[in-house]
């Protein structure tokens, strides 16, 4: 028997490594690269999925919300009904007195309560529409290299490749040396 078949080992794991080397560097130089709208575009889809627009809407149009943000609306309107809408108005104020004013602050919270979770849920929607994930993530892989952060996996994978072409050559040894 010829003492060179003792090198099929190494002769496979160098062409293993080959093998590697070149498959991975197709993968991360030309077919990723030519991935990237696919990618991005599943990517998009399951992120924009995934994102609780209706738990947000449903949270925001809550009447608890609501009543949580009544104390200081409350503020904000007494300030102006007492203050802002004499210096802006001031023959209005000389007709308008604290009946009128509570009166008036009565009905602005009331028209708040019925308004704000129509308004949310608008503003919602229209972040819903506007908020186009798919886009930015293709935008985002656009200008990453994908190459740099994958470059020790592709060593790895290399390294790989040697151990998977030695194991291989000391089977063809094996397979060799018992059919002899």
């Amino acid at each position: 028997m010829n003492s060179w078949i003792f090198l099929t080992p190494l002769i496979s794991g160098g062409i293993g490594w080959l093998l590697h080397i070149f498959l991975g560097n197709y993968f991360l130089h030309s077919y990723l690269p030519a991935q990237k709208n696919k990618i991005a575009a599943s990517l998009g889809a399951q992120l924009q999925a995934m994102l609780p627009f209706s738990a947000i809407e449903e949270k925001i149009s809550n009447p608890a919300l609501i009543e949580k943000a009544m104390p200081m609306i409350e503020t904000h309107i007494d300030e102006f009904l007492s203050v802002k809408l004499p210096q802006e108005i001031p023959m209005l104020a000389m007709f308008v007195g604290n009946k009128t004013t509570d009166k008036i602050k009565e009905v602005f919270i009331t028209q708040l309560k019925a308004l704000f979770p129509k308004v949310m849920g608008n503003i919602v929607n229209d972040l819903k529409g506007s908020f186009d994930i798919e886009t930015i993530i293709k935008k985002e892989l656009q200008q990453i290299d994908l190459s740099r952060p994958l470059k020790k996996e592709l060593m790895k994978f290399s390294y790989m490749g040697i151990l998977t072409g030695f194991i291989i050559g000391l089977v063809n040894l094996f397979l060799f040396y018992m059919l002899h």
